[in-house]
């Protein structure tokens, strides 16, 4: 509450409030209001600020943190596990290059000069994504008067050389080596990255597939992988659909390898872990912490980070899918009906027409295949 008294010829407003950070009491103190009506009118606007968490004191803040305060106050707890992890990461980019800028002198030249900077270590889809929550920062500091202007609101976006084609394609050697960087830098705070790459090498499954994947769709006891179904986003929501993609093919259920089967008992044990904790029993095979499924750019997103870190070549999900097509031929697998329809390939019917129909002899002789090769080669990681 507000109080108000007389200074010589002009007014002056005092107002209580408790920091909410700190838990701290603290007034803010206004004078040179010409009635006391005027200081009446400033101090109602004072006070609704201060509810919605502004702190006056804290009007020559640095940017690092005025972005964590806004981010406690406004983002933490509103959003979905995956969204806010990308808020912070977008904090993170701004604040590890000018976070100890003062709010009040960032302006649209230096900020531009950051964004310019950011361009060369980002792709401009990432910094367009990162300028849009920065943006919607600044909007909020010029709502409570600690920005005149929003310098993100305008920026020139630079522009790359155009990539050279990357290669699709990552060999077995490589996948060791990435593989090793994952389970150091995933294995305790993010399992569920580690145990689906796991699971994309050893089946050659699409990326939709895994993250629509029950745990009911894993059968331990058979070694055997149903996937029927594949993640799709529609208008802006992640639905699940029938995987239709490659018509009848899409629909199949694969044999899994010793190794695999062994990931597979170590994420349930992992999972089971944290469902234990939650309220919802989610059905999704692949959670993150809070039981929200995995959505096909939160993988993608990490995995990418994972290559930056380490220096190692770009890779998308999908090159696992050659890389299990790899695993395939190095096993000494040459029935074309066999890969066809463990990869849901696209071109399996006319592959089935050609070669005909592949005998359960046959389909169980290559499953011995795989499995031998895949653990001889694995236990290079173990």
């Amino acid at each position: 509450m507000a109080s108000f008294r007389k200074r010589g010829n002009s007014w002056q407003y005092r107002i209580h409030y408790v920091d909410r950070r700190t838990g701290d009491k603290k007034e803010a103190v206004a004078s040179g209001f010409k009635s006391k009506g005027e200081a009446k009118v400033a101090a109602a606007e004072m006070e609704r600020k201060i509810k919605r968490g502004f702190d006056p004191g804290s009007a020559d803040q640095t940017l690092s943190d005025y972005l964590e305060w806004w981010f406690e106050t406004y983002k933490k707890g509103t959003a979905t596990y995956g969204t806010e992890k990308n808020i912070q990461k977008h904090i993170n980019m701004l604040t590890n290059r000018i976070g100890y800028m003062g709010l009040k002198e960032i302006a649209r030249p230096n900020y531009q000069k950051f964004i310019n900077e950011l361009s060369k270590d980002y792709s401009k889809s990432t910094i367009q994504r990162m300028n849009a929550t920065i943006s919607e920062a600044f909007k909020e500091a010029m709502d409570l008067d600690l920005m005149h202007k929003n310098p993100a609101a305008r920026v020139n976006y630079p522009k790359t050389e155009k990539a050279k084609t990357k290669k699709k394609f990552l060999e077995l050697e490589q996948y060791l080596e990435l593989i090793k960087h994952a389970q150091n830098d995933w294995k305790e705070e993010y399992p569920h990255y580690l145990y689906i790459t796991h699971l994309l090498v050893a089946t050659g499954a699409r990326i939709g597939e895994i993250c629509a994947l029950a745990l009911s769709d894993i059968n331990l006891d058979d070694k055997t992988l149903n996937i029927e179904k594949t993640l799709v986003r529609e208008s802006g929501v992640y639905v699940v659909k029938p995987t239709t993609k490659t018509g009848q093919s899409g629909e199949r259920v694969i044999a899994l390898d010793d190794f695999t089967i062994e990931k597979l008992k170590e994420w349930t044990r992992i999972r089971s872990e944290w469902v234990m904790k939650l309220k919802k029993r989610p059905e999704f095979l692949f959670i993150n912490p809070i039981g929200e499924l995995v959505k096909m750019p939160n993988y993608g997103d990490m995995l990418k980070t994972l290559c930056k870190r380490h220096g190692l070549m770009h890779v998308t999900p999908h090159m696992f899918r050659h890389t299990h097509e790899t695993i395939l031929w190095e096993s000494e697998v040459a029935d074309i009906n066999y890969i066809g329809a463990r990869l849901g390939d696209v071109d399996k019917s006319i592959l089935l027409n050609t070669y005909g129909h592949m005998s359960k002899r046959s389909e169980q002789l290559n499953n011995e295949k795989v499995n031998n090769f895949m653990r001889s080669w694995l236990e290079k990681i173990e």
